[in-house]
């Protein structure tokens, strides 16, 4: 089984919002410890078996792609990223990574990742960086085999208490929703998946939600697999939107300080309060055989 690393050989056409540098390799490595906690140990929710080849799309540190090299290690694990990911030194033999840009799957230059060849495609939080949603589901219906499984797993961009939406008058939320539409992304996309999966002939095609909250409040509800993450978004969330607001207003007209002013609005608005929370989806779906 393959263990290389590809490299491209052409620029990928996106960037990172957050530059991937060991501080954030080290909060995404974080993040998907706490993901798996609230799962009660999940990492995945489709039903695959035996499965002889799977792509982890934006792979980000090979988290999920290690995990499902370990857990099938008679298939061929493919983790695809914008950036290089160094390996670590006991990774699984059959996990091979492929820097490369995740919009063009069909055009990877590595001759494994081809049309009806995948047992099993996974993504995760490719929110800000993913602009052609539609078109990738069904890059993926025509990468899977038949009976293949895709599996989506992305955050819903509203904010949330018990009474419903709080988010829609606060203006960083605002800008940053703007700036989004400018550049092509769809911060609803967690909601559209399981529609988009059916219009690309996806079957079977199923959801699950999860609460991504701000604090400790669902632990001290009863759910005390929320607590480590609660405490984790409260301290990594301000910071990560005030770094993507900055890159995604720019070029719209703010001046600096009015920048600053609505990072500033972060954290005032997202000081912890009771209830609040984005949702977390799951959306997974077959292809026909």
């Amino acid at each position: 089984m393959s263990s290389t690393i590809t490299q491209p050989k052409k620029a990928p056409k996106n960037s990172y919002q957050i530059p991937p540098n060991a501080s954030e390799h080290q909060r995404l490595n974080r993040q998907h410890e706490l993901i798996q906690e609230i799962m009660l140990g999940k990492v995945f929710h489709s039903p695959i078996t035996h499965p002889t080849q799977i792509l982890d799309v934006g792979c980000g540190t090979g988290a999920v792609t290690y995990y499902l090299g370990s857990t099938f290690p008679r298939a061929e694990v493919y983790g695809i990223d914008l950036a290089t990911i160094l390996p670590k030194p006991n990774k699984p033999e059959n996990v091979t990574f492929v820097q490369a840009d995740y919009h063009d799957l069909l055009g990877s230059e590595e001759p494994h990742i081809a049309p009806g060849t995948m047992d099993f495609v996974f993504s995760r939080l490719l929110i800000s960086g993913m602009t052609t949603w539609p078109s990738y589901i069904r890059t993926c219906h025509a990468l899977l085999k038949p009976n293949g499984w895709l599996e989506i797993q992305e955050t819903e961009f509203p904010y949330y208490d018990d009474s419903g939406i709080v988010s829609e008058e606060w203006k960083w939320c605002q800008a940053y929703q703007a700036g989004a539409k400018a550049k092509g992304l769809d911060l609803s996309c967690a909601v559209k998946a399981a529609d988009w999966m059916r219009e690309a002939g996806f079957v079977d095609v199923r959801t699950k939600w999860y609460y991504w909250p701000h604090g400790e409040w669902m632990a001290d509800r009863g759910h005390e697999e929320y607590r480590n993450l609660g405490n984790f978004l409260k301290r990594e969330q301000p910071r990560l939107y005030q770094a993507i607001l900055s890159n995604l207003v720019s070029g719209m007209g703010y001046s600096d300080e009015e920048v600053r002013a609505l990072q500033r609005d972060v954290m005032e608005t997202l000081e912890v309060e009771e209830g609040r929370h984005k949702n977390y989806w799951v959306t997974f779906g077959r292809k026909p055989s």
